[in-house]
């Protein structure tokens, strides 16, 4: 599960023992967990993080996250977002140990079995790096501090995601389906998204301080300028 799926079931599970276990109402819930009362309704009524509070209920080791995170609600009456976050990332750590990426199938040897190792132990590392990224974010008492590590947690989190699906996709073998791209206007998001990038960010970037500000917009323009090369890659594969 990505990240976002795994904080939005664990929103859910808290928001459903809170109101049936110990008896708090919807408004308190929604102060507790920094959500808006209707969306503490959608997770009471099961419409919202259903399919990812299932699936971490499941997992012995991610209950007993839950549990402390249900006993520090119950103590201080509160929850901070370094604490959810910190257990996310441990949820997310034990479902990937419990689910896990597939063994290599015995028939696969040599150079493929090679790679897959080396794709796993990639995985790994940052998964690692992650936990360290987001660890550190936690500690820090400055919100633009903490955003960069979070983002540097985010990525790395992604990196996993992708190298475990490019595990997948070797494991699976055959050939990539692009016949779905080409449905795609890729050359319109291509567009609109260098059109988003024009004569902002650098605006906003020349009235902010040096340091950690610019840092950030620099994050952005980093990404801006990696979705543009993507999107251009995919067109030239599919022409």
């Amino acid at each position: 599960m990505r990240m976002e799926e795994i904080v939005s079931g664990i929103r859910a599970i808290l928001a459903m023992r809170l109101v049936k276990d110990h008896g708090f109402s919807r408004k308190r819930v929604a102060e507790v967990l920094g959500m808006s009362q209707p969306t503490i309704t959608l997770y009471l009524s099961r419409r919202r993080a259903s399919s990812s509070a299932r699936r971490i209920m499941e997992n012995e080791a991610a209950r007993r996250y839950l549990d402390e995170l249900v006993e520090k609600i119950l103590s201080r009456g509160m929850l901070t977002e370094g604490e959810l976050y910190d257990a996310a990332f441990n949820i997310r750590r034990s479902l990937e140990v419990s689910e896990g990426v597939k063994v290599v199938p015995s028939e696969v040897s040599g150079e493929v079995a090679r790679i897959l190792e080396f794709l796993r132990r990639r995985v790994q590392a940052e998964q690692e790096s992650a936990e360290e990224f987001m660890r550190a974010a936690i500690n820090l008492k400055d919100d633009l501090a903490r955003m960069i590590f979070r983002a540097l947690a985010s990525d790395c989190l992604r990196h996993a995601d992708i190298l475990m699906t490019l595990i997948s996709a070797i494991e699976r073998g055959g050939a990539v389906d692009i016949s779905q791209l080409k449905k795609m206007d890729i050359e319109s998001l291509l567009r609109k998204e260098e059109e988003a990038h024009i004569g902002g960010l650098g605006e906003v970037e020349k009235l902010l301080p040096e340091g950690f500000s610019t840092l950030l917009v620099e994050f952005i323009k980093s990404d801006e300028e990696k979705h543009s090369k993507v999107l251009r890659r995919i067109m030239s594969m599919i022409r």
